[in-house]
């Protein structure tokens, strides 16, 4: 670090401005690496002879500008850029046998096992199309929330989930993406400030940012969300929204009890803050807790979706909002597309109807179980975290190695994961753990081909690639 001795050279300069210009220009001649750590205040205070309040003001503005991360009892830190938000695009598997590359095992996407879409589904299309009254009624411009039936049968479906609503507040949507999307314009302006889980669902950072929101990332324990932290940001930054997966959330499979559901509503009634409950990766779940849509239906959005449990590409969701805002929730789907299509809508609830989709999704239940045991028997004792219905395992990676670093090294071997970095919600730090996705591969073997590699790799000794310049 002795780059930064030289720090306080410019006379025209502020000496602690000079600080944060000299590890900003460090980073980017390549001085200083992400990850990097820079020396502790007093250490560089007495290498430069000022104050540790300067070398202080001086690490501060380099944290504003976002070039460095302070944790609190380890030092400061060069940033570890957030991946770009193609990561959220990266969306379409390969197909197997189709070229060089696609022997690749991808640990990295939450699909329906084995990414095999739901069985029957041309024989519920020949039924709408036969039936020339119900194809004419799904081929005319409907009402932005939905058809009726269509709404009715959704309240049905997600009664079983512990979610009471009434038929003016569901709107179906395009998925659930589309469903983040609505409720963070019908609860916000752009420069509003919103927060979520430190680590979440990267869909909302990229429904943040193009709204034009700020988006602050909270700390979570084993259940989730820290109520003192969240009720902190609050007071400073006069939160607007707070976005939640309460039940399985994505990546740390944390579940949130219901003492903690009720303190987290309490903080945002206090503060008057919308909550947005994504609860798109519970389908697989016999029982789902209280939902918070249902402890506090004046203040909550609910989101869930029929990607997981019936087909991804049909994009059928829905979204429950709370009574103040579903008007303006109607009049954004009609300036977005008017209302999502009838006809997926359709099919995706005709689908649930038949009896092939029970013996599917039992099916799909015992291989997610199956998958998840051999996960616990080949990672268990690296702490490896997996939940009963989730489609994803959450490892930390033990010293010296970084997650960045690991997950490198296991797509040089064929292997894609992703690491903590790519849900790091803002400025929050990542940590050093990778999220293991179950379904991808098509088969079980081929997951404990992934897995294996990945528990051979945690047990060899470390090796960095070096680089001399």
């Amino acid at each position: 670090m002795t780059f930064l001795t030289t720090a306080l050279n410019n006379p025209q300069s502020a000496r602690y401005l000079s600080i944060a210009d000299q590890i900003e220009s460090a980073i980017n001649n390549g001085e200083l690496s992400p990850g990097d750590k820079l020396p502790t205040h007093r250490s560089l205070a007495e290498q430069l002879g000022v104050t540790i309040g300067t070398v202080t003001r001086g690490y501060a503005e380099a944290q504003r500008r976002g070039i460095v991360n302070a944790v609190v009892g380890s030092g400061t830190f060069v940033t570890v850029q957030q991946l770009p938000d193609i990561q959220f695009s990266h969306l379409i598997p390969r197909v197997s046998g189709n070229g060089a590359g696609n022997d690749d095992i991808d640990l990295s996407l939450n699909l329906p096992v084995a990414n095999q879409p739901a069985p029957g589904m041309s024989r519920i299309a020949q039924e709408i199309l036969g039936n020339q009254k119900h194809y004419l009624e799904l081929m005319l411009y409907q009402h932005d929330q939905g058809l009726e039936r269509h709404r009715r049968w959704a309240i049905d479906w997600l009664k079983s989930k512990g979610v009471n609503c009434c038929i003016e507040n569901l709107s179906v949507t395009c998925g659930g993406q589309h469903g983040i999307t609505l409720a963070l314009m019908a609860a916000t302006r752009p420069g509003d400030t919103i927060a979520a889980e430190g680590l979440a669902y990267p869909g909302i950072k990229a429904a943040a940012n193009q709204q034009n929101l700020k988006i602050i990332g909270l700390p979570l324990d084993e259940q989730g969300v820290l109520p003192d932290a969240f009720a902190s940001q609050c007071m400073l930054h006069h939160l607007r929204a707070i976005y939640l997966s309460p039940t399985i959330q994505n990546p740390t499979n944390t579940r949130m009890g219901l003492r903690r559901r009720k303190q987290i509503i309490e903080v945002a009634e206090k503060h008057n803050v919308w909550i947005i409950e994504d609860d798109v990766s519970t389908n697989y779940l016999k029982h789902t807790p209280n939902s918070l849509a249902d402890l506090a239906p004046e203040r909550t959005f609910y989101i869930n979706s029929h990607s997981k449990n019936v087909a991804p590409g049909l994009r059928t969701g829905y979204l429950v909002s709370p009574p103040a805002l579903r008007d303006p929730v109607s009049a954004i789907i009609r300036a977005q597309c008017w209302f999502a299509p009838a006809l997926n809508v359709e099919l995706a609830q005709r689908w649930l109807e038949k009896e092939d989709s029970i013996r599917w999704l039992n099916q799909q239940k015992r291989e997610l179980s199956k998958r998840r045991q051999l996960v616990d028997k080949l990672l268990g004792k690296h702490n490896i975290k997996t939940a009963k219905g989730s489609f994803h395992a959450w490892l930390p990676i033990p010293d010296p190695w970084r997650a960045m670093e690991f997950q490198s090294l296991l797509s040089t071997k064929g292997i894609k994961v992703l690491s903590a970095e790519s849900f790091a919600v803002g400025r929050f730090p990542a940590t050093e753990a990778i999220r293991i996705c179950l379904t991808g591969p098509a088969t079980r073997h081929q997951l404990e081909k992934g897995l294996t590699v990945i528990k051979q790799q945690l047990e060899n000794d470390y090796s960095a690639v070096l680089s001399v310049f």
